[in-house]
């Protein structure tokens, strides 16, 4: 069988999901005898006009990691869709958006301003796109005014969550996508919550707030959200099999993104919280607790939303001039 093309390609992140990649360990290997890897600029040194070279759809399958932030994301980006038969949006930033996303609360200038104006130094010169140094000129690539997901740019094939996803989710990708058996688009993603492959014990009892898990005695059997933890498991994509609640007893941030299905994860877990802190159900609270309910969730925002801000309903704070 002819071996496979495929194309790594890194945009605005950490650089997590690229170490991940090597993280499936001698599986490595037999991805190679498989695949040859013809683009990868963490680990070869290959050119844009290396890619522009290429035929079009050259590329059997390109993963695309990180989450949209400059110009030059999107130009990458438009060429290897041109390049490449199938795109995998690679990781949460990619897929949902990110933690970079919530920089979409604040404008670019706002941004800037905080990353450079820390108070603790001397104020210095704003990143510019276009400077001279020496009488060399020099450039940056302009900043998008909001971070968008790889799919409001171009057109994805199959998307791949997590931050970054296990070994074993790209180990059941590349088998699948590397076989060339017939995957649909959201196969990648479970349909299953973090909830259901939790192995912690549940009741479903009625809360009086939300409390952050550094204020209570954690009972390490029993389930965070009866506890009064804010725990995104009931809105979270379960592809993970719950270690952070399971193993570390610490509290799910979301970070798979929504469940195979569901559109927006804040809107899934404002409806958890509904049945657990007493808006539904016989033990209704009256008005005067629910208001100290919801209070007590400190930033709703960030933290329904701390990895897929850009591609629920909200995407960026509202009156903003969306460029």
């Amino acid at each position: 069988m002819e071996k496979k093309k495929i194309a790594f390609y890194w945009c605005a992140a950490c650089g997590g999901c690229e170490v991940s990649v090597l993280d499936i360990d001698e599986m490595i290997l037999d991805v190679i005898e498989k695949a040859d890897i013809v683009f990868w600029p963490c680990a070869m040194d290959p050119k844009y006009e290396d890619v522009e070279a290429m035929d079009d759809d050259y590329i059997d399958i390109v993963f695309i990691n990180g989450s949209i932030r400059s110009d030059e994301n999107r130009e990458i980006v438009e060429l290897l869709r041109k390049k490449s038969k199938k795109v995998v949006a690679y990781g949460s930033c990619s897929s949902l958006g990110g933690l970079f996303g919530l920089g979409n609360l604040c404008t670019r200038e706002e941004l800037l301003e905080t990353g450079y104006n820390t108070g603790s130094t001397d104020a210095g010169p704003m990143p510019q796109t276009c400077t001279r140094v020496d009488g060399v000129e020099l450039g940056l690539p302009p900043l998008t005014h909001h971070v968008v997901p790889l799919d409001q740019v171009i057109e994805v094939d199959h998307y791949l969550p997590g931050c970054p996803p296990l070994p074993v989710q790209l180990e059941e990708a590349f088998t699948a996508l590397l076989s060339g058996e017939e995957v649909g688009k959201y196969d990648l993603i479970s349909q299953k919550s973090v909830c259901d492959v939790c192995e912690m014990e549940r009741e479903e009892k009625k809360i009086e707030k939300i409390r952050p898990i550094q204020e209570v005695d954690v009972d390490p059997e029993r389930c965070l959200l009866d506890q009064g933890v804010l725990c995104m498991g009931p809105a979270t994509a379960g592809m993970c099999e719950a270690p952070c609640p399971s193993i570390a007893k610490y509290s799910c941030i979301g970070c798979n993104g929504p469940v195979r299905g569901m559109k927006d994860q804040g809107s899934r877990m404002l409806s958890a919280l509904a049945s657990v802190v007493g808006i539904e159900g016989e033990e209704r609270m009256d008005e005067e607790e629910l208001k100290e309910a919801v209070r007590s969730i400190r930033d709703p925002t960030g933290s329904f939303y701390t990895f897929s801000l850009p591609s629920g309903y909200l995407r960026y704070r509202r009156g903003d001039t969306h460029e």
